[in-house]
């Protein structure tokens, strides 16, 4: 009785990780595959509320902030041209693109789940700011991607728990699923031709924000009594 008891959680979490996996495979669908910004954003809303569950009134303001400073991020760079939607609605960006930036942070805390880091915000603060220059000031694809990368690196000098790298890594693999699909069905572009169509700073930067939702993000929402973010 004491084995299973004790598996039944590990046999919750397992469950709730095939959930949000399926949860993000359906969304990538959605993005490239459904017609329509409105019905894409319509289905995203399904697939996410089946994948997610319960969501805390924590956890969705820190949704919001995360797509406010995303939506601001995109707007500079699509008036800088770094890249450009093929399908806008408004101010340059299709509706649904809005809200995407806090779906990718809640799903990655949800899936990696852990507990939050303590302290250093200040630090890590400074080290976001200083992370998102490169992509707020560099045009050029490949400088980007050597500034993003030294800063990136910088970072992990900084933060080397194992959850960070564990962070940085699932949303790097996130970012890779979700540019591959969006660029290749045409829903946005890169100027140049890189590889698939997708410039290689895309993994220090998606990569970068997850480091940053551990570090930031992260310790913004309440905790059970073991420290750790629930997934249900």
């Amino acid at each position: 009785m004491t084995s299973f008891g004790n598996s039944v959680p590990a046999l919750r979490l397992l469950g709730a990780r095939l959930r949000l996996l399926c949860q993000l495979v359906a969304t990538a669908a959605a993005l490239g595959w459904v017609p329509g910004n409105p019905a894409k954003l319509l289905t995203m809303l399904v697939i996410w509320g089946l994948g997610f569950g319960r969501v805390r009134a924590a956890e969705m303001l820190a949704m919001l902030a995360v797509n406010l400073l995303f939506t601001l991020m995109n707007w500079a760079a699509l008036h800088r041209g770094s890249f450009g939607f093929d399908h806008p609605d408004a101010l340059g960006m299709p509706l649904y693109e809005y809200l995407m930036w806090g779906f990718y942070t809640l799903h990655t805390m949800r899936f990696l789940d852990g507990a939050a880091p303590r302290g250093r915000l200040v630090l890590a603060s400074a080290a976001a700011a200083a992370f998102a220059l490169p992509f707020a000031l560099i045009s050029d694809p490949t400088l980007s991607l050597a500034v993003s990368g030294l800063v990136l690196a910088i970072g992990f000098a900084l933060f080397h728990e194992p959850m960070d790298f564990a962070y940085a890594g699932y949303m790097a693999l996130v970012g890779a699923l979700i540019e591959y699909v969006g660029v290749r069905t045409g829903q946005w572009h890169y100027p140049g031709q890189d590889f698939a169509g997708v410039p290689f700073w895309f993994l220090t930067m998606w990569a970068g924000v997850g480091l940053f939702t551990r570090r930031l993000v992260l310790p913004l929402l309440p905790a059970g009594v073991d420290g750790r973010v629930s997934v249900s």
